[in-house]
This record gives C-alpha cells, sequence and structure tokens, in this order.
C-alpha cells in the first residue's frame, strides 16, 4: 500500500514538472518572437485647434462664426448671419374727407399736427403723403381728387406747421392700390385714406419656420 502512495506522489511530481517546463517555454516562445518587432507606441491625444462652442446658439460654431448674437431663431447663412427684409412702413393719417371734396376737416388737424411733431423730432426723414379713394366713380376723377386731398394735406404740414417743403411730397394713386377689397360702405370708408410714407426703411429679421408659425 505505501508502495503505491510513493508511486502515485512521484507521477503527480512529474506532472507538474512538465507542465511548468511546459508555461516556461511557452513564455520564453512569446518573448523570443516579440523581440523582433518594434514596440507600438500609443499617440499623443490630438489637440482640437478650433473652437466648437456655438455662443449664440445659433447652430453655427465660433470657428466659422461670422455675425455674433443673431436673433435667437432667425434664418441663417452658413457663417452665422441672419438674413433680413427690408421694406417702408407707412403711417396711416385718420383723416375723412367729405365726399367730392379735399378741404381738409377741422378734426383731422390733431392728426396731422401728430405727423409734424414726428417730422419735428426725426430732421433726416422726409414723407410722402400719399391719397387713395374708394373704387366709387371713375377712375380719373378719383386719381384727381386723391392727388388734391394729398397736396391739402402737405400744404398744412409746410405752411402751418414749419415742416420745410424739401422734405414734403404728395401723390394721389386714386382707388389704384385698394385697402379693402369688398363692395360695401365700410370698405368704401377703408379705402378713402391718407398715409404718410417714410424714406426711411425698415429692418426686420427673417425668422425660421417652426410648427408654432402663423401665416
Amino acid at each position: 500500500m505505501a508502495e503505491k502512495l510513493i508511486m502515485t506522489n512521484s507521477l503527480i511530481n512529474k506532472t507538474i514538472t512538465v507542465k511548468r517546463a511546459f508555461g516556461i517555454g511557452l513564455t520564453m516562445l512569446l518573448i523570443t518572437a516579440c523581440a523582433g518587432k518594434p514596440l507600438q507606441v500609443m499617440e499623443a491625444q490630438v489637440e482640437q485647434l478650433k473652437n466648437l462652442q456655438d455662443y449664440d446658439s445659433d447652430g453655427v460654431i465660433e470657428a466659422r462664426e461670422k455675425c455674433a448674437d443673431t436673433v435667437l431663431g432667425a434664418t441663417i447663412n452658413n457663417v452665422g448671419c441672419g438674413t433680413q427684409t427690408t421694406y417702408v412702413e407707412p403711417l396711416n393719417v385718420d383723416i375723412k374727407f367729405a365726399n367730392n371734396s379735399y378741404s381738409i376737416p377741422p378734426s383731422a388737424i390733431s392728426e396731422i399736427q401728430s405727423l409734424a411733431k414726428f417730422l419735428e423730432k426725426r430732421p433726416e426723414l422726409r414723407v410722402i403723403i400719399e391719397g387713395h379713394t374708394s373704387k366709387v366713380g371713375a377712375a380719373e376723377l378719383n386719381k384727381i381728387l386723391s392727388a388734391e386731398r394729398a397736396k391739402s394735406v402737405a400744404s398744412l404740414l409746410v405752411n402751418d406747421f414749419n415742416i420745410t417743403p424739401e422734405r414734403v411730397s404728395s401723390i394721389g394713386y386714386g382707388f389704384e392700390k385698394l385697402a379693402d377689397f369688398a363692395d360695401n360702405e365700410e370698405a368704401h370708408a377703408t379705402n378713402r385714406r391718407i398715409l404718410a410714407e417714410f424714406n426711411e426703411t425698415v429692418i426686420v429679421d427673417d425668422m425660421k419656420w417652426t410648427i408654432y408659425t402663423v401665416d
């Protein structure tokens, strides 16, 4: 029995020795195989040279930004500049002329005075007084009537409120530019109007369409 135990232990020791020798040999083989190859060196982290921030939240990074602080929600181009539309915004001067008359009624003086005060505050502006009529009667007569009404307002600005003549002009359109195309008394009253159009243009930012945009 003791003999068998000794033989078993001897066999186990030989097995362990063989495994160790195999492990050492395999390790040496791997070291030898790798010795002839160059070591792989990890590249240094690439430095980011461009500013990728979008400070005004318009979708254009700072590296390409040429127009800072664009209006939020505006339509912009590839370099972050908003597109704009220019137009002249006329002022409606509420004057109710009598039928077929171009005499300025007393009730309209305060309206013209307000226009004169505005022009005094903005001496760089010029104004065109536009006369418009309803689509009632002959086109030629309406055009003459609208021109006379506009001229009456322009003359009052110059003669009574001391606006220099070089800054004031007038034109009559008759019913060429209707504000309301309906054929009723309310539309006719709307179309009989005087507009003061200034030489100053208003610049408006074009806005992006969203699901909240209303026509």
